[in-house]
Parts: C-alpha cells; structure tokens; sequence
C-alpha cells in the first residue's frame, strides 16, 4: 500500500490487519506529537488531518489515529503536527499561544489539527469578519466536540479560533510546508490511477461488490470493517489480534447515499457525517441525532451500517430507524435479501445474518404526508457519550385519533427493541391528557431495563416513560 505521509511518499508491504495508525506513526516513523490518551477516540489527543480524493479532489477531515487501521488509509494524505515544526509557527498554533490556550500541553496537538481541519473546510469568504467567526462559533463547537482537556479549559481555545483571520486552503502555511496542495493532489492521484486494492490477505480492500462478496464468501470467519470506530476498541482494549480483515470502504457500490420514492438508500461505507449533512433537510430528526452521536472524528469514519451491524443494545441509530419502518438489504455471494430491521437482531449480539452474508445498505423511508417522528438520547454528557436510553416515536394522527405510531427504545432491553404493547394499546384511540397518562404502565410491560455504570433500572424506566408522554403531548400541543 502507499500513502502520503506529510510531504513524503511511503510504501508499506504487508501491513498488519491489527495496526492502528497512531501506534504505527509513534513506534515506525518516530513522529511523536500525535499523542495517545485514551486509545478508544474519546479523548481526541491524537488527532490527524487526512485527505482522500472524493470525486477528484481531497477532501480533508479530522481522524483520531488510535482506532483507524493503517490497512485503511491506502491512498490517503495523512498530515500530522510533525508537520508544522517549522520555524515559524501556523496562525492556529500562533492564536493559542496568544490566548493561552495551553497547560500541560498533552491535549493540544489534537486541538491544533481539529482547529485546522475545521478552518481548512470553512470557505474564507464566510470568515471575513468578527461577525463571521461569532456566526460560525456552533460549528468550532461541533469540530472540537471529541477533544478533551483536563486543566486549560475551553474558553481560551474558543477565544483562539475566533481570532483566526480568514484563509484560503491554497495558501494555508500548512500546505506550504507540505509543497503545495497542488502537489499533494498529484500525489495522491497517482497512486489512485495505480490501483487501490490490497491483496494481502490480512487486510483486503476490495474495489466492487463481486470481489467483496466471493471474499467474504470465501473467508466467512473474517471480521469485516469500515471506520473501525468499535472493532479498533478490541485491539486497543482487549488486546485482541486479528489475522484477516476485509474492508468494505473501497467498494464503490456501497458508497452512494441517495433519495428514491420517498426513501433513502445508504450504502454500507458511507460515514455518519455524510449521511448527518445528507439528512438536514430530508430527515433533520437524523442529523440532529447524529450531532450527539460520538464526536466529529468518529463520525468522519463510522458508518449507519456498523452500527446496525454491531448489533449493541446501546447503538443509538436504530430505534430512529425501527419506528421509520427501514429495511436491510442483505448479500451473501451474488444473492440479495431484504429484511425489516426488525427482523434483524434476534437477541443480544445475535442477529439474522447467514456465514459469509452482509449488509449492502439501508432502505430508510422518509416521513409520510402528517406522520412526524420524534428522537431524544440521554445521556450524562451531551456530546460524545452512550447513551443510558434513546427513545425514538413517529405518529400520524387524524382528528387526535392515532392512525399510527411506533416506539423504539435503545438502553432498554438486550437488543434495539420495539414497544410493541404500548403501541397496540395507543393504535386507534384518541389522545386526551388522561389516556396518555396510562402510557407508564404499558411500556414497564415492554421494557425491563437493567442497573448498570451509566443508569438505574429505575431511572431509564422513569425517563423512558417522561420521554414518551412528553412526545404525546406535544403532539396534541
């Protein structure tokens, strides 16, 4: 494989399927300023810039380095603080020092390269002014929402990026230390037009569907990846190796996201980013979801489909699919299927998919005419944190009689689960004050959640239930 690291050009034959980019930058390249703090994409310390050709140009997005595989970045631009060593200092390192926006330092390469990703993809024209920046302040929120620190605290680091003046990504220092963007560009060009399959059998990166499926076919028992935001945890944490991986994000099949009849269609590899810019006006419930889901660097690389296919009772997308009625398109070899998701998970980690079958894509039905859907996580964070429950409700009403409605509860039970009881009881009657009052007593009926770190039994049943009843009301509101 080859990818450009920094400003320089590198081969890497064999990589192992189990190595993370953060481990192989410290211990094989020696370039120590991306840091490891909590080797799980929590903490942010080890952000790195990289860059991928998207439609022929680079596209450019923070990554948290301790849970991407080096197998992955075939192909890529990888930009590192190693890069901004030089002897003057980049105008975002500059801001934080004037602002003081830095104490012991082990947080501060990933702030750096979360600043400038943020200020690479914000076009100059809309930061021409204070106003401008004050403006744009939600959006360095959303960008430095997976990088924490312990003792400078954020509002000198907010006071750095808002005294940015306006750049052109051309004329970035950055890229002037790195030979120029447009050299980069050539660089990574030319090792796409050289092919971007790796046949190493440890980490397979196959190009089309056909390959992906006879690979999988073949090698039934190998994990299959995308972002590896969750697999990576089990190398990191449990330090569990693995001898082959197949990754589906080259597959060109599975990278399309787009709107047919009234439904949306995602494919296997896109990434919750994509599909959280895709949805704001088609399915704004989904992107706001998805704003509390993770952190900007985990959502640059998982994917919808991971996290269906990890199959947690705690994933947090599924119950807005259930209620939306979304379907699986499943494939083993060269034979499609397509289930209901809630067909999918048949208990906990278990779900209905055959040895060597996997899912193509998502089939998610937009809101009909009248139908709306309400979706809200709790969480003790707000930002980058799982989840005690996420309720999910879509309801269509006729007169203030329920014509429909479906409840889905994430936190609650031993899969991504259904309040089928509740449901039946509300279907056809008409909501008052007083029926919505029962509800309580029919989802303690569906859900018998459990005590655990993140909540009681108690509380999730109490605020599953406030959840619910709030969203009722607010319906007859």
């Amino acid at each position: 494989m080859h990818l450009l690291l920094n400003q320089t050009n590198i081969e890497i034959v064999d990589p192992a399927a189990d190595t993370t980019l953060l481990n192989w930058l410290r211990e094989t390249q020696y370039l120590t300023a991306t840091k490891e703090g909590c080797a799980v994409g929590d903490c942010g310390a080890c952000t790195v810039i990289v860059g991928q050709l998207i439609q022929g140009q680079i596209a450019y997005r923070s990554v948290n380095a301790c849970i991407a595989l080096l197998g992955s970045l075939h192909a890529c631009h990888i930009i590192t603080l190693d890069a901004l060593q030089g002897p003057e200092l980049h105008p975002v390192q500059q801001a934080m020092v004037d602002f003081h926006s830095s104490q012991c330092g082990f947080c501060s390469p990933g702030f750096v390269m979360s600043l400038i990703v943020w200020w690479l993809n914000t076009p100059a024209n809309l930061l021409a002014t204070p106003e401008d920046f004050a403006n744009h302040r939600h959006g360095v929120e959303l960008a430095l929402s997976g990088n924490l620190c312990r003792c400078t605290g954020y509002h000198p680091i907010l006071l750095a990026a808002d005294h940015l003046a306006p750049m052109d990504r051309a004329t970035d220092p950055l890229f002037n230390q790195l030979g120029g963007l447009d050299r980069c560009h050539v660089q990574l060009k030319n090792m796409a037009l050289a092919g971007q399959q790796i046949s190493n059998p440890a980490y397979t990166t196959p190009l089309n569907l056909a390959a992906l499926a006879l690979a999988y076919e073949a090698s039934p028992n190998a994990k299959l990846v995308a972002g590896s935001t969750d697999l990576a945890l089990d190398i990191t944490q449990g330090l569990q190796p693995f001898k082959c991986l197949i990754d589906v994000t080259g597959v060109e099949e599975l990278q399309g996201i787009d709107e047919r009849d009234k439904k949306l269609h995602i494919g296997a590899g896109v990434s919750l980013s994509e599909v959280e810019f895709f949805c704001q006006t088609k399915l704004p419930q989904m992107s706001d979801l998805l704003a509390s889901f993770a952190s900007r660097q985990v959502r640059n690389r998982a994917t919808l489909v991971g996290n269906i296919a990890n199959s947690s009772p705690i994933a947090d997308i599924p119950p807005l699919l259930l209620v939306m009625g979304a379907e699986l398109v499943l494939q083993q070899g060269l034979k499609q299927r397509t289930i209901a998701l809630k067909g999918f998970n048949l208990g906990y980690k278990q779900t209905a998919l055959a040895a060597g079958e996997f899912i193509h894509s998502v089939i998610l039905p937009l809101p009909s005419n009248g139908q709306r859907v309400w979706i809200e996580k709790v969480s003790k964070r707000t930002e980058d944190d799982i989840s005690a429950t996420c309720v999910a409700m879509s309801l269509t009403l006729d007169h203030d009689t329920i014509v429909q409605i479906d409840i889905a509860c994430g936190g609650m039970a031993a899969t991504p689960k259904m309040a089928n009881m509740s449901q039946s009881q509300l279907l056809g009657q008409t909501l008052t004050p007083q029926f919505i009052a029962k509800v309580p007593v029919w989802l303690a009926q569906d859900y018998q959640p459990i005590d655990d770190m993140r909540a009681s039994a108690a509380y999730r049943q109490q605020v599953t239930s406030n959840i619910v009843t709030g969203f009722l009301r607010a319906a007859i509101a």
